[in-house]
């Protein structure tokens, strides 16, 4: 399951918090924008789960997009951006 994940963290201690938790999960691609690729679902729940718990839901704001690989697929990056292969993403 790819996952792409976006956030807006008012605090800096709470952004660079969750940012360190989606480093164990995924590649940071922008500056608050992730790709996850999961074998289990339960494991994009643990993650969901310590990001909650790393936020406060009436300051902060986190989107997740689960992608199909037909979608992955027609991804496309314009500047010095990549996109890496299933191989090359961190599996949690």
């Amino acid at each position: 399951m790819f996952v792409l994940v976006a956030y807006d963290v008012a605090s800096t201690r709470r952004r660079n918090k969750v940012a360190k938790i989606l480093s164990k999960y995924g590649n940071r691609v922008n500056l608050s924008v992730f790709e996850c690729e999961f074998k289990k679902a339960e494991t994009l729940l643990t993650l969901k789960k310590d990001i909650k718990e790393a936020i406060k839901s009436k300051d902060d704001h986190i989107r997740y997009y689960v992608l199909c690989r037909e979608c992955r697929e027609k991804m496309i990056v314009q500047g010095c951006g990549k996109i890496d292969e299933p191989e090359m993403v961190r599996f949690a």
